[in-house]
């Protein structure tokens, strides 16, 4: 029996991610505040490059070389402290991809879930390219989804068939085994005990929360944090013109101008969450990128990580 095709801007397919391989080309990512910046001052510096890495501050110990004493922060703690460094051989990037069925949404060209699977398949060639090692967690239908990082091409196919099959079981309409919360994710990373890594979050952040914030501060402790954030037109000014069915795959309503009090409602709860949102993350020194479901999302994305890349 010939099955149809599901349109590509509706769902991924794994081809569609192996040609995404050229669509970024040389990239780095934006810098952001570190654990150390925090004792030495306000000093924004670039992301961890290779070679001899700060690691940590520490007490002073008997024997420890004295030239590697802080002065600054032994004065700001009135106790002696030293600096320790470890050699870095290579970058670690995790890509925290949100694949729920409140991906599943467009208006206009594309569905976020999709604008997800591409920006998280284009990141990842990219950083292998570089010969770093790239990871992924995934969550949606399929539950939590934990991708070691690797310097590995065969890993890197096996998460592409992952988002491919999360993209497919969304048109299929299948509700996620265990509902999965933002703030489970967040709690599934710190359970990693990731350090010195680069955690690429990308998601509409619809589920944010105050107690999201608490564990993205203690995230941000020992990573590097870019937030990639991925919206629909309609859902950031929702505009009932004339009649417009909504559905969620079972049940349907009409919804036309008499329900203006509510439309305003929800644009004003809207708004503010998302403002919210973005402005808690800048005020964590997090970047926070923009995207839309036009189908420009690459050229959206380059142009966003060349204004707040300091070379």
């Amino acid at each position: 029996m010939k099955t149809t095709a599901v349109d590509p801007r509706i769902a991924t397919t794994l081809k569609e991610l192996t040609q995404v391989k050229h669509r970024l080309h040389a990239f780095q990512f934006p810098p952001s505040k570190k654990v150390a910046s925090r004792l030495v001052g306000g000093h924004l510096s670039g992301f961890r490059g290779r070679g001899l890495e700060f690691e940590e501050f520490r007490h002073y110990q008997a024997g420890d070389d004295v030239r590697n004493i802080d002065w600054l922060v032994t004065a700001k703690t009135n106790q002696p402290h030293v600096r320790e460094y470890r050699q870095e051989k290579d970058r670690t990037v995790l890509l925290c991809v949100d694949q729920r069925s409140n991906m599943y949404f467009s208006t206009v060209e594309i569905m976020k879930s999709v604008v997800a699977a591409q920006v998280t398949a284009a990141l990842s060639w990219q950083v292998l390219q570089q010969s770093d090692r790239v990871g992924a967690l995934v969550f949606g239908t399929q539950g939590l989804s934990w991708f070691k990082p690797r310097r590995s091409h065969s890993e890197l196919l096996r998460l592409f068939r992952l988002l491919e099959t999360e993209n497919n079981e969304l048109v299929k309409r299948n509700s996620e085994t265990e509902r999965v919360t933002f703030n489970s994710v967040v709690q599934r990373l710190l359970r990693q005990k990731l350090k010195g890594a680069v955690i690429v979050v990308i998601s509409d952040f619809s589920d944010y929360d105050s107690e999201t914030r608490f564990m993205i501060r203690r995230l941000q402790a020992h990573n590097d944090l870019v937030c990639v954030s991925i919206q629909d037109p309609m859902e950031q000014e929702l505009l009932i013109q004339e009649a417009i069915c909504f559905s969620d795959g079972e049940l349907q309503v009409a919804v036309d101008s008499s329900f203006q009090e509510k439309i305003d409602n929800y644009n004003t709860l809207w708004q503010q969450h998302h403002l919210s949102v973005k402005q808690e993350l800048q005020s964590l020194g997090i970047p926070y990128l923009q995207l839309d479901t036009s189908g420009q999302h690459f050229s959206q994305l380059k142009q966003q990580l060349s204004e707040k890349v300091h070379v």
